[in-house]
């Protein structure tokens, strides 16, 4: 349905330019179909965006993107009261898609933290139904995302963490500080920037240890697992995760621990 909705989009949005130029230099008026393909146009982005919304926050998104119809009738009445030129009516559309690309980025500002807007100006939204991938919980098809975090690399062929609808799988995090290459001497401080790293990934594909359902920890000393469990509550509240500890002989970069974890929204 996603892919219908987004060639749906892009065709009246193109029809929008085409008629819109047209009547233009026929008769210096805007016309009906120029007003029917622009309505179509931004109704089909309130419905794109609705559907392909958060499901907690569906309703506040459609409250909120009812501001895009709003603005676009405000253009089309202004617009089609006036005889305007070809220059006029470009600097029009200019104006419309800047306004339009701050509104769609105040989206992802709001609920993604991620700032889209050159992006947004640049393509002039036509690839607006783009933006919406796997970060989205409601999807209109099952897909994978691959979360790397800034500053964090795979040292083979895996992803740090992979994303698939509305569930995140971490690969193992061994106590490495990213930025600094450096990995702790002693157990307690190993398994802190464990677990420190494991909130980054989580972090940086929005969850956070409140999601995760089930955790895998590897050691290499069993007599260690009263220390790593002290640890381990100050970053784990009720009702704790699934867990399995098991020892291990050996971790990559001859470390003492590396814990990995499923979590879900």
């Amino acid at each position: 349905m996603k892919i219908f909705l987004d060639m749906f989009y892009k065709l009246s949005w193109i029809l929008t330019v085409i008629t819109g130029f047209f009547s233009i230099a026929t008769n210096s008026r805007v016309n009906g179909f120029f007003l029917l393909f622009f309505t179509i146009t931004t109704l089909s982005q309130l419905i794109g965006t609705y559907l392909l919304a958060k499901e907690k926050d569906g309703l506040k998104i459609f409250v909120h993107y009812f501001t895009i119809v709003i603005i676009a009738m405000a253009f089309l009445i202004s617009i089609s009261l006036m005889k305007i030129n070809i220059i006029s009516f470009i600097l029009y559309f200019i104006i419309y898609n800047l306004m339009l690309s701050f509104i769609l980025n105040n989206y992802f500002l709001y609920f993604e933290n991620k700032n889209h807007l050159s992006k947004l100006i640049k393509t002039l939204n036509l690839n607006y139904f783009d933006f919406f991938d796997s970060e989205i919980h409601i999807r209109l098809f099952n897909n994978k995302k691959a979360i790397i975090p800034k500053g964090v690399s795979a040292v083979g062929p895996y992803s740090p963490a992979l994303q698939k609808d509305n569930e995140l799988y971490v690969s193992g995090q061994i106590p490495i500080n990213f930025e600094t290459g450096e990995i702790p001497e002693s157990f307690v401080e190993q398994s802190k920037q464990a677990l420190e790293n494991l909130k980054d990934v989580l972090n940086a594909a929005g969850y956070t240890f409140k999601d995760v359902v089930q955790v895998s920890v590897y050691i290499t000393d069993m007599s260690k697992f009263g220390e790593f469990n002290a640890i381990y509550e100050t970053y784990f509240k009720k009702p704790y995760p699934a867990r399995f500890v098991v020892e291990v002989s050996k971790l990559p970069k001859d470390v003492n621990v590396e814990i990995a974890c499923i979590a879900k929204k």
